[in-house]
């Protein structure tokens, strides 16, 4: 087992995960964060993407370990409390999917 620090959606989190545990995987699964979806998990279709340290990535494809000591920030994250994000309210307004 490893020990990752990860801040996500500016919350400080210490995990412990096997090496080979996606990212997406500690989302969904240790933080119950299930905005980001498994779509294709080949990294296609974008339903997992995931800000890293700003930049854009899929979920699905990296592993925890790679990400030790970064900022993470996902889906619910994007939101000012009870103002949603641009992306978010996009979404709403036109019966969006994250995939498909």
């Amino acid at each position: 087992m490893l020990s990752t620090q990860l801040t996500v959606n500016g919350k400080s989190h210490t995990l412990k995960a096997d090496t080979r545990t996606k990212l997406f995987n500690v989302l969904r699964e240790h933080l119950q964060l299930t905005g980001s979806k498994k779509g294709c998990d080949h990294g296609q279709c974008g339903a997992c993407t995931v800000l890293v340290e700003g930049r854009r990535i899929n979920a699905c494809l990296t592993l925890v370990a790679m990400h030790d000591s970064q900022a993470v920030t996902t889906i619910e994250g994007l939101a000012r409390g009870d103002v949603l994000h641009q992306l978010q309210a996009s979404f709403l307004q036109h019966d969006g999917f994250q995939c498909g």
